[in-house]
């Protein structure tokens, strides 16, 4: 009884290392998949700016909010919305937004701005 309890013992022990271990790819797996994701809002509201002829300020967005939602075909994947500034004149910053579903963007907004003169 004393080898087999030790058994268990040892087993438990290896099945809590696999959860701690498997915890630990999910979080680099989160973590790698939000920079991935940041980076493509990054290109899209740098774009979105060039196209509107205005300057995407200091090459970065901002994760605003994450959370689960359900894509086209009804499976669940992470939502993320981010927020970054521009300006149309060098002297005002207006935000824009950007809603991602996964990797995809789905919204992207600018907030009502100055016309840039010659535009």
């Amino acid at each position: 009884m004393n080898g087999e309890s030790c058994r268990r013992g040892i087993w438990v022990m290896q099945f809590h290392e696999l959860i701690v271990f498997l915890l630990f790819i999910v979080i680099i797996w989160y973590w790698l998949d939000g920079m991935r994701a940041k980076e493509v809002a990054r290109n899209a509201g740098s774009q979105a700016c060039d196209q509107d002829g205005v300057s995407f300020l200091d090459d970065s967005v901002v994760l605003e909010k994450v959370s689960l939602r359900r894509n086209t075909h009804g499976n669940m994947t992470i939502f993320r919305q981010y927020q970054f500034e521009f300006s149309s004149d060098g002297s005002c910053r207006y935000k824009g937004n950007i809603e991602m579903l996964s990797k995809q963007v789905m919204h992207l907004s600018l907030e009502v701005h100055r016309v840039p003169p010659g535009f």
